[in-house]
Formats: C-alpha cells, structure tokens, sequence
C-alpha cells in the first residue's frame, strides 16, 4: 500500500471515529448559560436568544452580536458591566452557532443573521436599540446599520442609536484569514476538515488568536468548544466559513454604511489580533476619521472583551456615557 493510500486511509478512519464518538457533556457553566435563555421561532429552525435585565430605567436597550465560531456566551465576563449602561441587554445566537439550530443543507448570510436580529427586537417591541458587536457580529452590524442608513424595510428596522465594534475583519484589505479558516474555505477540504475537529486541534488554533498571555484557562477553552459541537456544529463549519467572501463580495455596502451613517460609532480594538494586525487602526482612522478608536495594551489580542474585560468595559462605558449624555 502505497503512502497517499495510507494517508487517505488513516483520514477516513480518523474521521469515522470522530463521526462516531458522542458529542461532549454542556459543563455547568454552559448549562447554566443556556438555561437562562429562550428560543424564538425562525422558519422552521430555533433560535436561542437571552434578555437581561439592566441597572437603569431610561429605557435603554443594547444588542450584543457575537463573533466566529462562538456564541453569546462571548460577552458573559462584561455582562454585569454593561448592565450599569442599560435598562434590557439581548443577546442571541445566530443560526449555525451556539445553542441554535444548525441545519446542515443551509446557506449561511450575513444578511439572513441579520433578519434575525430584526426578528428579535421585533419580538421584543424594540424601537431603539444600542449595539456592541465582536468579530463576525461587526459584519452583522454593518449590514443592519446599512439597512438603516437607507431606511430599508422601515416597519422592520429599529432606530439604531450609537454602535461600538470589536476585532472584525471589517476591511477585507487589512483582514487575514487563519490557516484552518483558508482550509474550511476550500470547496473540495472544507467538508472534511470540518468534521475532523478535536480539541487538541481547536484549542491550538483558537489559542493563537489570542494576546500571548491572555490565553484562555483549558476549561474556558473547553466550555467554547462544547458549544461549538453543540447539535454537530463542527460539521457545518466550512458552510459558516462562507462570511469572508461574503464580506469581499459586500464591501461597498458593509464599508459604505460606516463610511456614511450619521450613527456614532466606536471600535474597541486588541492589536495583538493575528486576523486583524494592528495595520487596522491606521486603516481605519483613514477610511472612517469621523469615528472613534480606543487601542487596548498591545498585548490584548482578537477577543478583547474575554481577554481584558475591565479595559473593555472602561472603553466602552466612556464612549456610551458620552452618546447617551
């Protein structure tokens, strides 16, 4: 038997082992994470979404977006913080991710997360809202904010108030895309690399888009994992995947709608990020000099609000006192 034979051998089998192996137990703080939440219904598909009471009563609500390939359950560490700001925080999963349905035949957009998103402050009779976004979730947010800009669907989309970004590849010129993210893209490899995923593999991919010494703890790290495999995510990984080209492809909308919105709009920035170098604060005080920046210590990296959750929350509670004042 000749090398390629046993290689492609050993990945079937390889494979067929993980396909067989039972998907990971929820630990107690996902459970309790997911126990707190609700489910909508979207088509035919739920969707998992939580409400949290605030600390004021002006009647302010914030919408948290997540990023790629995690879950709402990215914005626990500064939940308290945030609801010092807010009357109603909500936050939800969008389909394809955490404790949502993940349809294995669906074409994943930016556009139908972000119908969603309308849904669930439709839903909730939310006429204003404030939105702090991460990561793929700033993608969610451009495409929302463009939407509004030019009063698209006027009964649907609700007054957006101020937005605050994070960490996303939101200028394709200034985004770079991991290796296991090239990998998942590739039409013929995509499929397979997403069912062969084990935590080693995960935890020394995702560990690296982190600052060197704001590495999530191996529990926090599982904890993300287990509600990625939650309902077989990682076999539609590489459907998922399918935002970057997206965003190529919606440049001029997505940038456009930053570029030209009345909206007061803020990004919160960790520039040891290897997705989004830190080439991306003087992109981005060049395309957009009317919006603001706050850069965290150079050692914080692609998931600031896990990694340096006070700084984040001080960034964001004085760009939000200033809007809301």
């Amino acid at each position: 038997m000749g090398l390629k034979t046993w290689i492609a051998v050993s990945v079937v089998i390889i494979g067929v082992i993980f396909i067989m192996y039972p998907e990971p137990h929820l630990t107690p703080k996902v459970i309790a994470w997911k126990e707190g939440g609700k489910y909508l219904q979207y088509k035919s598909y739920q969707i998992f979404y939580r409400v949290e009471n605030g600390k004021t009563n002006d009647g302010s609500t914030l919408l948290c977006l997540h990023g790629y390939p995690t879950s709402s359950y990215d914005w626990m560490k500064i939940l308290d913080g945030l609801k010092e700001h807010f009357s109603k925080i909500i936050l939800y999963d969008y389909i394809g991710f955490g404790f949502s349905d993940k349809p294995d035949n669906q074409t994943y957009t930016i556009m139908e997360q972000a119908d969603i998103g309308e849904r669930i402050l439709k839903e909730l009779k939310v006429t204003k809202v404030h939105i702090l976004a991460h990561d793929y979730g700033d993608t969610v947010a451009l495409e929302l904010l463009a939407r509004y800009n030019n009063k698209e669907n006027k009964d649907r989309i609700p007054g957006i108030q101020t937005l605050c970004l994070s960490n996303g590849g939101i200028f394709p010129e200034t985004n770079t895309p991991r290796p296991i993210q090239k990998l998942l893209l590739n039409p013929y490899a995509g499929p397979i690399a997403s069912r062969v995923t084990f935590f080693f593999i995960f935890k020394t991919a995702f560990g690296e888009i982190f600052g060197p010494e704001t590495v999530p703890l191996e529990d926090d790290l599982w904890d993300f994992f287990v509600i990625i495999l939650h309902k077989n995510g990682h076999v539609i990984s590489h459907r998922l995947m399918q935002y970057i080209t997206q965003r190529t492809e919606f440049k001029d909308r997505w940038v456009g709608a930053l570029k030209n919105t009345p909206v007061k709009v803020h990004m919160i920035f960790g520039p040891a990020d290897p997705v989004n170098p830190d080439s991306f604060i003087d992109f981005y005080k060049k395309s957009v000099p009317q919006h603001g920046i706050t850069v965290l210590d150079p050692k914080i990296g692609h998931y600031p609000q896990w990694e340096a959750p006070t700084a984040f929350i001080d960034a964001y509670s004085t760009f939000i006192r200033k809007t809301k004042s």
